[in-house]
């Protein structure tokens, strides 16, 4: 096939090799798309889900996706003497913990994990951060959040302390109920920013991968599945002359 100057002559290795990888990194760049386009739609319920106005906590259970970043209010009070540093958190850039103190729910007789909050590590493990609170029945409003499905640990066993606060690495339910000897609802309460029994509090939602993120990978597979195709097309191009500048050369 020829165009202006130009033949085009594919062979069969690159044409072949085209022919798989084209349709693949095109393929990427559309399953990328598709994922930022769920993630925006989850991105948007739980947003609007948070300007909602807030709700009992007994109205959002039993604890399921639906309920996630959702505003709630409780009552009960505050098991202070067994309280939980959730280990190798960040902020601006410091290490610390963030505290996890058990709820002892007054209507519904059990207990919920507050997360109250972010405080820096002390000048070694073995320093810990000396955790207050209030004593006697409090009404706390939170967001409510879902443990990870998928808990990563460094170590096959985390470390146990004799006493407390002990240090934690992950949010497991079930190994915490065994933990304090009672059963814990399987959801945590992110304190409101206002509550003044907290800590440092900048909640931020976690979705791993952002929209924007999904979407620049999306470009960059089109852009692979591009250069591929000018490259076939450059391969297997050849530049011919006209009968004029045949001529031309045969005078010479």
């Amino acid at each position: 096939m020829r165009i202006g100057t130009f033949e085009f002559r594919p062979g069969l290795w690159p044409t072949l090799a085209t022919m798989i990888l084209l349709p693949f990194l095109f393929g990427l760049g559309i399953w990328q798309l598709e994922r930022a386009s769920w993630k925006q739609t989850l991105v948007d319920a739980h947003a609007a889900r948070a300007r909602e106005p807030a709700v009992a906590l007994s109205s959002v259970l039993p604890a399921t996706a639906a309920g996630e970043y959702r505003n709630v209010t409780v009552e009960g009070h505050y098991d202070l003497e067994h309280q939980l540093l959730l280990d190798n958190r960040l902020y601006r850039g410091r290490a610390g913990y963030q505290v996890l103190t058990p709820l002892h729910l007054e209507d519904a007789g059990t207990t919920v994990l507050v997360n109250r909050g972010w405080v820096p590590a002390g000048a070694s493990r073995a320093v810990l951060p000396a955790l207050d609170g209030p004593a006697g029945t409090i009404r706390l409003a939170a967001l409510v959040r879902l443990p990870p499905e998928k808990i990563f640990r460094l170590g096959t066993e985390e470390e146990r302390h004799a006493g407390w606060p002990q240090v934690i690495q992950a949010i497991d339910i079930a190994a915490l109920e065994e933990r304090l000897g009672y059963a814990l609802l399987p959801l945590v309460l992110l304190l409101d920013q206002g509550d003044v029994h907290g800590y440092v509090r900048d909640w931020q939602p976690v979705y791993g991968v952002k929209p924007e993120k999904h979407r620049a990978y999306a470009m960059q597979w089109f852009t692979l599945a591009a250069v591929l195709l000018l490259i076939y097309i450059g391969v297997n191009s050849k530049r011919v002359s006209n009968g004029k500048e045949q001529q031309a050369d045969e005078k010479e």
